[in-house]
């Protein structure tokens, strides 16, 4: 089955030419995903990761249903149980080992009988296989549309590497440009860097003590490479 999505995402993306080429000005009509890929390739960044996380607190009656529309999901599933005085996780997979994309998902149930169950769904690409932008986001809408309200946060983001010593205040001028982003927020060291601000570009944000926040950019020098990543709303990815 997910051969046959993966075949029909790429027919529809290159018939419609959805894969967008050039300075960010052209891209309004597309995912936060689609756009950040771009921006990386165009500026040449060799890209590790891909990810996306919808991420939701569900009602406790809801986790028996969620339960079966996961296996449901999944073309091999695989679950995992972990428990803790706090809470039990359960951890979902695909059991097919060579998919190029990836997805899992995550049910933590607190013991408390009070709380609610938080539901997370990832899909992660390695690198930049053809299309796999596309592709994630085709699978992120089937997932929101079975699984989830129109109150899931969906995070986005991109691990990259730059190869040398990166002038990281001169290529966050580049971001900031391209995306037309105001910052809120920034830290540096020696070897590190994080900035967060605000665009209108995408609608979703997060209230700091400075202003409304969906985006975050980071950097660390690593010696002989620079490692560089960016999403929205905030990241969820180590950097």
């Amino acid at each position: 089955m997910k051969l046959l999505i993966l075949s029909l995402v790429a027919m529809i993306a290159i018939g419609s030419g959805v894969y967008p080429q050039g300075t960010a000005e052209g891209w309004s009509n597309v995912s936060p995903l689609i756009e950040l890929t771009a921006f990386a390739e165009d500026e040449q960044l060799d890209v590790k990761e891909l990810n996306i996380t919808l991420k939701e607190e569900l009602d406790r009656t809801q986790l028996e249903r969620t339960q079966q529309r996961i296996a449901d999901y999944l073309d091999v599933p695989q679950m995992s149980q972990e428990n803790n005085p706090e809470a039990t996780k359960y951890e979902y997979h695909d059991g097919q080992k060579n998919a190029t994309i990836v997805e899992s998902f995550t049910v933590l149930v607190p013991k408390k009988e009070n709380n609610s169950i938080e539901v997370v769904y990832t899909v992660t690409s390695e690198g930049t296989t053809p299309l796999a932008p596309q592709i994630m986001e085709h699978f992120t809408d089937r997932v929101k549309h079975q699984m989830f309200s129109e109150n899931v946060t969906n995070y986005s983001f991109i691990k990259s590497e730059y190869s040398g010593i990166m002038d990281e205040v001169l290529f966050y001028q580049k971001f900031k440009r391209a995306f037309n982003i105001a910052t809120i927020e920034e830290s540096t060291e020696e070897s590190w860097s994080s900035r967060s601000g605000y665009t209108s570009r995408w609608g979703q944000a997060i209230d700091l003590p400075n202003g409304s926040m969906n985006v975050q950019f980071a950097t660390r020098n690593l010696g002989n490479r620079t490692t560089v990543t960016f999403g929205t709303p905030i990241l969820t990815a180590e950097y």
